[in-house]
């Protein structure tokens, strides 16, 4: 596909606002999870488990979130 060509017109812009939204988020969401795992403290495995936390929780968000917008702004 190049430069000048349309994508499907079904696709969801996504915003700025919308990944700052998600990083926030999951990043907290992350943060409670691995805390729930883990006793926090200041250690690598605790980093660890934030990290894969806050990932795990960005993934299952941002393909619902985004089906949602889509379904919304029809």
């Amino acid at each position: 596909m190049t430069g000048t060509e349309q994508g499907p017109a079904d696709e969801v812009p996504v915003n700025r606002t919308d990944l700052l939204v998600l990083a926030v988020v999951s990043l907290s969401g992350g943060i409670l999870l691995a805390s729930v795992m883990l006793t926090p403290e200041l250690s690598p495995p605790y980093f660890s488990a934030i990290m894969a936390s806050t990932m795990l929780v960005a993934f299952f968000l941002f393909i619902p979130v985004m089906g949602i917008r889509l379904f919304l702004d029809e």
